[in-house]
């Protein structure tokens, strides 16, 4: 699972009011019209030419497929909340609503990064991979509402399974979104530059490749997104590189491209978002695979005209 934990947590827009899960997910209106259907996945390969055109969904569809994947997993998550809050919720329990939660947040920071900026009219790349920190206020109440709640579950979970990877990884991604929806004061108060980094080396050393390459994933886009003293270029390159190689999914690809182009290695950040464009996503990122090749095939654009 990927979380688009962008790493410059100290950066993030100011706080805002914390809403409650249950008003977060009550979903935007469901749409009756049907997305286009999805051509079949193609494999990846390294020297494709590059697919510019939109691969799944033209941008309307992606439109209306952001709106129905977010109420989808908002059902979801109201589905599982009940049994996992209760007293002596399962291990089971508690985990799945996590996820759900955690998947929630991030769908609505990558269809909003998907499909903010016009195709024809695109800011430089630099821009486009600093978007994911620069979003509403409402958004980030949103995804601070149920980053928080997903990080109580999966400690919750921790409790009942000690050293559990699945539950170490989301309480370590519920404590990272929860960070970057703040703003840098309380971040810091809050263990930007002592917990999570520590949560981070820790599970990225003892479970490197659970679930996609998650935990390398994690360490390689802090290490690339951080502010001075966490920023490492070169570490973050390396640790995504190896994240590619157990995944060549979507957001691995989408990640190591971003790692190489704040390296100043533009065609190797050319070629893995190229990569990105045609990855089959494993299933903890197929809901928001549009989403994430979409967003490379916007970074291939704007790099052409930097």
């Amino acid at each position: 699972m990927r979380i688009p934990l962008t790493a410059a947590l100290l950066l993030a827009a100011s706080c805002v009011s914390t809403p409650d899960v249950e008003g977060v997910i009550q979903g935007p209106p469901a749409t009756s019209e049907e997305p286009g259907s999805a051509p079949a996945e193609s494999s990846i390969l390294p020297d494709r030419t590059p697919v510019l055109e939109p691969t799944e969904f033209t941008r309307e569809e992606l439109r209306r497929e952001a709106t129905a994947r977010i109420e989808a997993l908002d059902t979801r998550c109201r589905e599982l909340l009940p049994a996992a809050q209760a007293g002596g919720a399962s291990y089971e329990a508690l985990m799945e609503a996590s996820r759900a939660l955690i998947f929630n947040a991030d769908l609505r920071i990558q269809t909003d990064v998907a499909l903010r900026f016009d195709p024809n009219d695109l800011p430089t790349t630099s821009t486009l991979i600093d978007a994911e920190d620069d979003v509403s206020s409402d958004l980030k109440g949103e995804v601070r509402s149920l980053a928080k709640e997903s990080r109580d579950l999966a400690e919750r979970a921790s409790e009942l399974r000690p050293d559990d990877p699945a539950a170490e990884l989301f309480t370590t991604l519920g404590i990272g979104l929860s960070l970057w929806s703040m703003g840098p004061l309380q971040a810091l108060t809050n263990g930007a530059t002592t917990t999570l980094p520590k949560r981070i080396k820790a599970i990225a050393e003892s479970h490197p490749e659970f679930e996609g390459a998650s935990p390398l994933r994690l360490k390689g886009r802090f290490a690339s997104r951080a502010p001075w003293p966490y920023k490492d270029k070169k570490a973050g390159v390396e640790a995504l590189e190896r994240a590619v190689e157990v995944a060549p999914i979507p957001l691995n690809l989408l990640f190591l491209g971003d790692a190489y182009w704040v390296n100043d290695q533009e065609q190797a950040a050319l070629a893995a978002w190229e990569r990105g464009t045609q990855a089959v996503a494993d299933l903890e990122t197929e809901i928001a695979s549009p989403f994430l090749r979409e967003i490379c095939r916007l970074r291939i654009l704007s790099a052409r005209k930097d």
